[in-house]
């Protein structure tokens, strides 16, 4: 709902008003409306920009950079699911759960299991990021005691 249906609506609740369409107050309505779209829009982006799952692409490039060096190129939905899941990141032990959402922080499309003591990471495909940047971003999220390597399929 915008402003002016609900600037009608609370009028015509009230019964002060008659709101017939093309009455003077119908006009000035209208006016308010044109004058507060604006500022409804970007109340609207900045609801928006609140969550990850939601934010533009601005917003997403200033979260990408509390982790990566640079924001990612890829589409913005991939660039959402990673960002959503860098910022749940929480500490204590990396359980094997946690390996989808921090390879989908790296920008790696893969998968991730413990061979040898090692944690062995399958890359099937860098998403917006250099190999070397999501080598970077894993070593910044994973615990510096565990050992692992990438593997390229």
């Amino acid at each position: 709902m915008d402003c002016v249906e609900n600037m009608r609506g609370v009028l015509n609740a009230a019964g002060a008003y008659k709101l017939t369409g093309d009455s003077a107050i119908d006009q000035e309505l209208e006016a308010y409306g044109v004058g507060l779209k604006a500022i409804e829009e970007q109340a609207q982006r900045l609801e928006d920009d609140l969550f990850a799952v939601t934010a533009g692409e601005e917003r997403l490039g200033v979260w990408e950079r509390l982790y990566r060096r640079q924001p990612s190129w890829a589409d913005p939905d991939t660039r959402r699911r990673g960002v959503a899941a860098a910022l749940s990141r929480r500490g204590g032990p990396v359980l094997p759960g946690d390996m989808e959402g921090i390879l989908a922080a790296a920008g790696i499309r893969g998968t991730a299991r413990i061979e040898g003591g090692r944690l062995l990471i399958h890359a099937e495909e860098y998403v917006g990021v250099t190999e070397t940047e999501a080598h970077k971003i894993l070593g910044r999220m994973l615990p510096l005691h565990l050992g692992w390597e990438i593997e390229n399929t």
